[in-house]
This record gives structure tokens, C-alpha cells and sequence, in this order.
């Protein structure tokens, strides 16, 4: 039970202890510690202990019971007042994580546990099984399915029942009916008295996916996210550490103590299902795949863009491939229209957004009262404020970025410290004479309403969706066609089911298109894909526009043709002919320092420590490594902090991690913050 923290900071020779715990403590960067235990403590469980610096006790998980008693005093650790232990299985996924993502296990138990764990750990109320919502018999009143559905869940069925790892990848175009296979899917898993874990990217898209699932299986379903409030988060946790059979939810999910022997990853190309910052920065499908060779169970990976690593498991084989090419009732994919603006421009006022076409095709979708979605991937009313006497662009005092003018604060932002500047501020010249240049959407929500003054228009970004629970309450008021408009940025694109769009429009479509990562074009072709797919899932006749100035650009000719083969053909070229993923493994080392010389001493040291006999030229991996770097990224200066990215890459994960690891070691970072991102 909880322990003064005077008793826990007690010190006893180590053998006065019945034995010695070795533990792990979130909200630390540290690995184990060893504390004094006595014979009610053992692997899994929690127990109180005091830590050097804080002021008050931590919870902490015991990793390992032993009795190799150092030669020192230690402190005693505390049973906690719960009877639940984490299991082994937990334990060794946890051990895992800090291993390959290369961070402390501190920092590994810090992403799995909610903050004030103890909270969460109440046993005087006990939670059952998910509870069914109406009778049996009215479960299972959907529509009959397709022949490419049902050729789908017939396989997937096959393969529940096998043993050891097994995955595959759904592969089926926007609106093939995906869901309904995971329906199925899950039903059968759970008459079978298996555990289901179902992963969704966005926060936004639980509402939508969990009644889908509710309604078709007649019961509720736990849901784990970080908006959740304090009650919904502790009744999740509260089942999970009971008899959950079943659990929804975003990345994190896949981090929590449940034991699934089917794991959905839906949209399982979206960039949100890789954790970038704190540590650990895990990727979901590696996280599922570790999950499933080690312990067994299905994975099943769905989307109709999967990204290259996983499109490419499947053509090698090492992933069931299953390919749905139609949507059901025969509805056709939307008709694409490219609008080439350098000519739109000609014929119209340069600082109209919306091309002729689209105006049109808008004012007739709200006049026939189906709804429309467009998409304006950028923040903000003006996206630069350029000095008219010396033409430099303001740039926020502590990062290296533009300052976006946003008409909804009145003032000017900073994208990246979110640091605020009012819209008048001289320039370092000292001139007061600007002007404002690019757009942003919410110019694009003001061009709509002076064109449809009768149009109701819902804006989707992260400046109208900051407090708990807009996002949902936004996109619920579409699905219920309180708004024929749904303006937003790339949270738009992002898997939704609005059965009415007949009308996608996308703004501004070269955005994205030129961002110097290996991975933009993949990003770019997915991002055009499916904001294309939310239109006609339901309807015929349905249309996506396109804004461009450069209708030529390969990446979006074969995202208009809903070419995803001719697409994944010619990229997988150039990533084998420069060796990138998924022909290696890849890690970035991301450093940072507020001192200049010292960040570039430290990550100099770095590279010549990781290159002797292990370095090949750029291009090939005839050798362990190639190295590129280091190198300043796309912003070079964030919050004061100086920044530069090593990129490292081998054929061999062990010998990525090994050298990595190594050369961490040897170096001195003092002053200097370093990260370790694999599957960058």
C-alpha cells in the first residue's frame, strides 16, 4: 500500500530485503532502477518508490524480481493498492519498444501509461465484458455483400483461424466497402473468443468508425485516444485492465495492456500512425508486426493507398494481398477535372481563389442540396507579409519561418512556436509599409460566402477544432446536413463517409508537391487520392475539381486517373535506384542546440565516429552504411534552437541500430539535444 514518502526514501542494506526489484518509472529518461522488495512484489506489478529530485512518490512497474543484491543500500519499494499485474507479454513488448526505437525505457512506459495511472486502478467497481446494445437477432441488417467483399472475408476468415504471424493488406479504392470487411472480420473473431484491436488515424474519425461498429455488432466498444475526458478515459482503463474483448482507438492504442489476436490498421498509410515526438517514435505497423510474429495474431493493414513499404510487403509476398477494384451497386469513381490556373488566370481576377469552374460547379451542388468538400491545405488568411522597402518576408524572432496572417486572431503566427506578432510590426529594416501574399483558407471561406451568400460553410482546421470535442462536433453537423459546405485542410481527406458529396474541390493542389523529403510524392499522390474518394460514395454523377499550375506534374496525372499501380510502379524506381525505403532500413538523427558550434562539433564527431569502414557512397549499400549529412532540414531554426539531420541507412536493421548506438555512446552531447528516429 502507499508508503510516506520518509519510509521510501528509507536506505537499508540491500540483503535486509526479502529480494531486490528491478523497476521502471515514467516521466523519466532513465532505464531500471533497483529497489529493496519483499515477498508480495513481483514482475508486473506496481509499486510506490522515491526518486533523487521529486517531490513526491512515483508510480513505478516492476520489471524483475532477483536476489543478486548489490553491494549498496537500497530504498524499499511499495506494493501499490491494486491487484492487477501487468503481464509478461506486456513486459516484453515494453522492453522491445525502448530497444528498436532506441530510447529509455522511462521514456517507452511514459507513452504507454496514462498521467495519474493510480487514478485508473480502482478495483471496488468492477467492469464486465462490453455490454450489448439490442437482441441478437437484429445485429445484422446491412446490405448483402459484393462479390469482391465476400471473397475478402472469406480469405480473412481462413486466415483467423491459422497460427504465428499472419497479415495482409486490403487493398480496395475509396468507397470499395472496406469497413464492411472489418465488420465481418471482427464479428468472427469474436464468436471465436478472440481479442480485437481496431486502430483508426485520427482522432476525428472514432465517432464515425465506432457506431459503425456498435451498430453492427449490437455492443459498445471501449475507445482509447487523447482527447478523451477523465471519465471516459478511466472506464477504458478500467476495462482494459479486466475483461475487455474489444478496444478502438488512434496510435497510442496499440501501446495499451490488451492482447489482441486481430489487429485492424485502418488507413494504414496515413503519416499519423508514426509517433514523431517524444520518444519513443514508434510506428504503428511495426509496432502490429512485432505484436503478431512474436505472440501471434492477424494484422490486417487497409487503405486505397498503402504506402510503399507495406504495398511492397504484399508483392513480395511476406502480406496476403487482397484487391478490391469496384465500389458496391457499381457506382463509377468521380469524374476529375484539372483546372490549369496560370490559363484560369487569364480569363479572371488574379486574386480570386476559386477558378470559374469550381465557383459554378459549387453554386450548382448547394442549389440541387447535396454537399461539397474543399480543400485548402493551408492555415491561416495570407500566408507571408513582405516588406515593400526591403522585399524580406517576416520570419518569427525564434524560428526560421514565415509569419502567417491570420484573420480569425487579427494578428500574424508563427507555425511552429505558435508565438503570436501583431500585424503592424516593423520590419528589421524598420519600414512599416508591407504587403500581404499567398492564401490561406480562411480567405477561401470569405471568397465562398461573398460568392454563395446562402451557403452554410463549416471550416475544418486546427484553429477551429482546438477544444475538446469540435472536431466531432463539426463533422457531425455535416453528417446531419446542418452545413452543404465543408471547408478544411488535410483533415478533410482523412477517411471520412459523407454519403451526399457530389462535389470535391481542391485549391491550391501544388501545395506539397515539391517538400524535399523522399517520401512527398508518396504523401502528395495519397493526400490527392483521397480527398478525391470522399466524393460520390453514395451518388452518381459525382465530380472532383482540381486547381493547379501544374497540370503536367506525373504524381497528379496518375492520382486523377486513379492509377495507384502506375503510381507505386514508377516511385518504387527511384527509391530502388537511390536506395530508400523499402529497399533499406532508414533512421534520422534529429540534433539541436541553442549554441551553433557546439550542435555542429557534436554532430561532426557524430559522423565521423558512424563512418570509418562502414560508410558506402550515397547511392549503394555495398557496405553496412551510407550516411548522408549532416545537413540543415527544410527549417533550420526552431524555438532558438539550431537544428541538422543525419540520415543513415543500411540493407541490415541490426547493424543500423548497433552503429547507431555506438556512436551515441562515444560522443559528447553536452548542450546538445539529440533524437533517434527510425522509419523516418
Amino acid at each position: 500500500m502507499k508508503q510516506t514518502l520518509e519510509f521510501l526514501e528509507t536506505l537499508r542494506n540491500s540483503k535486509e530485503y526479502a529480494a531486490v526489484a528491478n523497476v521502471c518509472v515514467p516521466d523519466t529518461t532513465l532505464d531500471v532502477l533497483s529497489y529493496g522488495a519483499d515477498e508480495t512484489i513481483k514482475p508486473g506489478s506496481l509499486v510506490w518508490v522515491s526518486l533523487r529530485g521529486r517531490k513526491r512518490q512515483m508510480l513505478a512497474l516492476v520489471l524483475e524480481v532477483h536476489k543478486n543484491y548489490p553491494d549498496r543500500k537500497l530504498k524499499p519499494a511499495a506494493l501499490c493498492e491494486t491487484d492487477y499485474v501487468f503481464s509478461k507479454r506486456y513486459l516484453e513488448t515494453l522492453n522491445w519498444c525502448a530497444n528498436y526505437y532506441m530510447c529509455s525505457l522511462g521514456e517507452a512506459l511514459t507513452a504507454c501509461w496514462p498521467a495519474e495511472l493510480e487514478k485508473y486502478l480502482d478495483n471496488s467497481a468492477k467492469i464486465g465484458s462490453s455490454k450489448w446494445l439490442v437482441a441478437s437477432g437484429e445485429l445484422h441488417k446491412d446490405v448483402v455483400l459484393t462479390n469482391e467483399q465476400r471473397y475478402a472475408v472469406d480469405i480473412l476468415n481462413e486466415m483467423l483461424l491459422g497460427s504465428g504471424f499472419r497479415g495482409a493488406l486490403l487493398h480496395g479504392v475509396t468507397g470499395s466497402g472496406k469497413t464492411r470487411v472489418y465488420l465481418e472480420l471482427t464479428r468472427k473473431a469474436l464468436d471465436l473468443g478472440m481479442k480485437v484491436l481496431i486502430l483508426v488515424p485520427e482522432i476525428n474519425l472514432t465517432p464515425q468508425t465506432r457506431k459503425r461498429f456498435e451498430d453492427f455488432l449490437g455492443m459498445e466498444i471501449p475507445i482509447l485516444h487523447s482527447a478523451l475526458g477523465a471519465k471516459q478515459k478511466r472506464e477504458t482503463w478500467k476495462k482494459l485492465l479486466t475483461t475487455c474483448q474489444i478496444l478502438m482507438g488512434t496510435r497510442s492504442a496499440i501501446l495499451a495492456p490488451f492482447e489482441p489476436q486481430l489487429i485492424i490498421i485502418d488507413e494504414e498509410h496515413d503519416s499519423s500512425y508514426k509517433q514523431q515526438d517524444p520518444a519513443p517514435r514508434y510506428n504503428v505497423r511495426e509496432m502490429a508486426f512485432h505484436i503478431a510474429h512474436k505472440y501471434g495474431a492477424l494484422v490486417v493493414l487497409g487503405s486505397a493507398t498503402p504506402c510503399m513499404e507495406t504495398y511492397s510487403y504484399a508483392k513480395s509476398e511476406n502480406l496476403k494481398l487482397i484487391e478490391m477494384k469496384t465500389r458496391p451497386g457499381g457506382l463509377p469513381l468521380p469524374k476529375v477535372t484539372i483546372v490549369d490556373m496560370k490559363e484560369q488566370r487569364k480569363k479572371q481576377d488574379k486574386d480570386l481563389m476559386l477558378s470559374s469552374v469550381l465557383r459554378d460547379a459549387l453554386a450548382k451542388t448547394v442549389s440541387s442540396e447535396k454537399q461539397a468538400i474543399i480543400l485548402m491545405n493551408r492555415r491561416g488568411y495570407s500566408t507571408g507579409r513582405i516588406c515593400e522597402e526591403c522585399g524580406e518576408p517576416l520570419e518569427c524572432n525564434d524560428c526560421k519561418v514565415q509569419l502567417v496572417y491570420h484573420k480569425q486572431h487579427g494578428k500574424l503566427m508563427c507555425h511552429y512556436c505558435g508565438r503570436l506578432y501583431p500585424t503592424a510590426i516593423l520590419c528589421k529594416c524598420g519600414s512599416g509599409k508591407f504587403v500581404f501574399l499567398g492564401n490561406g483558407i480562411e480567405k477561401a471561406e470569405d471568397e465562398i460566402k461573398e460568392w454563395l451568400p446562402g451557403a452554410k460553410i463549416l471550416r475544418l482546421d486546427s484553429d477551429t477544432t482546438g477544444s475538446l470535442g469540435a472536431t466531432e462536433k463539426l463533422l457531425r453537423a455535416f453528417r446531419n446536413k446542418e452545413a452543404n459546405v465543408l471547408l478544411g485542410t488535410q483533415m478533410v481527406a482523412k477517411g471520412h463517409d459523407f454519403p451526399d458529396v457530389s462535389l470535391v474541390g481542391v485549391l491550391s493542389a501544388d501545395i506539397g508537391s515539391a517538400v524535399p523529403d523522399f517520401r512527398a510524392s508518396e504523401r502528395y499522390f495519397q493526400l490527392l487520392t483521397q480527398v478525391a474518394g470522399r466524393a460520390g460514395r453514395s451518388t452518381e454523377n459525382a465530380e472532383v475539381i482540381i486547381q493547379t499550375f501544374c497540370p503536367e506534374n506525373p504524381v497528379m496525372q496518375f492520382a486523377i486517373k486513379h492509377n495507384y499501380s502506375g503510381f507505386v510502379n514508377a516511385e518504387l524506381a527511384e527509391r530502388k535506384e537511390a536506395v530508400y525505403p523499402p529497399f533499406c532500413k532508414i533512421a534520422q538523427i534529429k540534433m539541436q542546440s541553442r549554441d551553433k558550434e557546439k550542435l555542429d562539433a557534436a554532430a561532426k564527431k557524430l559522423v565521423d565516429i558512424l563512418k570509418p569502414a562502414n560508410h558506402s557512397p550515397l547511392s549503394t549499400l555495398h557496405s553496412p552504411l551510407s550516411i548522408l549529412g549532416p545537413v540543415e532540414p527544410f527549417i533550420s531554426i526552431a524555438q532558438k534552437m539550431h537544428r541538422l539531420c543525419i540520415t543513415v541507412k543500411s540493407a541490415d536493421s541490426g547493424i543500423l541500430k548497433k552503429s547507431i548506438k555506438n556512436a551515441l555512446e562515444k560522443a559528447d552531447f553536452k548542450g546538445v539535444d539529440v533524437r533517434v528516429d527510425r522509419d523516418a
